[in-house]
């Protein structure tokens, strides 16, 4: 099958072992790739390898050879040269382009192309351009990561929309512990937490800047003047919506745990990376594996994070931390156990 790849194709699969090899490939290594395995004598093989990089780089890509051991090759791509320049998207139009290719693939429209979607609008949300992003993602990370919760779904057209007309919008908000009230915003911009979605804007009726839980909101967002037609208000031009944003992610009350490390394997890494980077330390591992420090944290808030990532994640410190959550794991597991009796 190797000898009936065409140059485009074999081209491709050696751009992929590229883009794959952090450290590079010896002619050992890239021989073993699809398009340069076959029987054909090991010379003739090289000389087709050299004219695809040939035209590999023709194409723009930089690919530097280095003699090491003083005899092999080791070939390496510039990753750099293979990325697009940065697009510099305002949070309005992360949000449109991020609704519209939600349609796509909810409405199964996306075809062929659906995988290629998941994987730009994964990207397009943690903001673009960010090395070391899977090329498949899989199921169960698009619903975590782009889906949220389905709940809020309709919340956040309705907010995106009107952010993008610069309309006020109307709803019933329910606080913590408190009954719902009617609150009258306009929309400044949208920040995730901890699996959630998060409105920050000016509350007209407190006339200061708030945070409102897009799963706490109660029936519909509604513009406030149906039919009004051009913009209510201006987003200060030195807005920045995680700056008003200064919850602690999992809590930090006295009944927190303290000094929490938690290990995250490889497949949901860079996920915890794109949340918590520059935030709270992260420390990579062997493997692909990080680290997250986490200064404190309520038992409740931290297991419904990692309960997103199920297998993929161990408590490492404290040790009564640990010991409470496999607790409740357990019990959740009974629960369910006897419910499907």
């Amino acid at each position: 099958m190797s000898e009936t790849l065409r140059p485009f194709e074999r081209q491709i699969n050696l751009l992929g072992a590229l883009l794959k090899a952090r450290q590079g490939l010896t002619w050992a290594e890239i021989s073993r790739v699809a398009g340069y395995n076959d029987a054909r004598p090991e010379r003739s093989r090289q000389k087709r390898f050299e004219r695809d990089l040939h035209e590999l780089k023709r194409e723009g890509l930089v690919v530097s050879r280095e003699v090491i051991d003083g005899a092999r090759s080791l070939y390496t791509l510039d990753r750099t040269a293979c990325l697009m320049p940065p697009l510099n998207l305002r949070p309005e139009q992360r949000h449109l382009l991020f609704r519209i290719g939600m349609a796509y693939l909810s409405d199964h429209g996306a075809g062929p192309l659906a995988d290629h979607l998941r994987s730009a609008l994964l990207k397009v949300q943690a903001g673009a351009g960010r090395e070391g992003l899977p090329a498949v993602v899989p199921p169960a990370l698009m619903r975590r990561s782009l889906q949220r919760r389905p709940g809020e779904s309709a919340h956040f057209e309705a907010i995106v929309m009107a952010m993008l007309a610069r309309r006020i919008v109307r709803f019933d908000y329910s606080p913590p512990r408190d009954r719902a009230q009617r609150r009258t915003v306009a929309p400044y911009g949208l920040v995730t937490r901890r699996g959630g979605w998060y409105l920050v804007g000016l509350d007209e009726n407190r006339r200061a800047v708030r945070v409102f839980r897009l799963s706490r909101i109660r029936g519909e967002v509604a513009v406030d003047i149906p039919g009004y037609d051009g913009p209510q208000y201006e987003i200060p031009s030195d807005f920045d919506e995680e700056r008003h944003f200064t919850t602690a992610p999992f809590g930090a009350g006295e009944n927190a745990f303290a000094d929490v490390r938690i290990r995250f394997d490889a497949d949901v890494a860079f996920i915890v990376r794109n949340e918590f980077e520059g935030q709270y330390p992260i420390t990579e591992l062997p493997g692909g594996a990080v680290e997250l420090q986490l200064p404190g944290a309520y038992p409740g808030e931290l297991l419904r994070y990692l309960c997103e990532f199920a297998g993929h994640w161990k408590i490492l410190e404290p040790a009564q931390l640990r010991s409470l959550v496999l607790k409740r794991l357990r019990g959740a597991a009974r629960a369910a156990r006897k419910g499907g009796a």
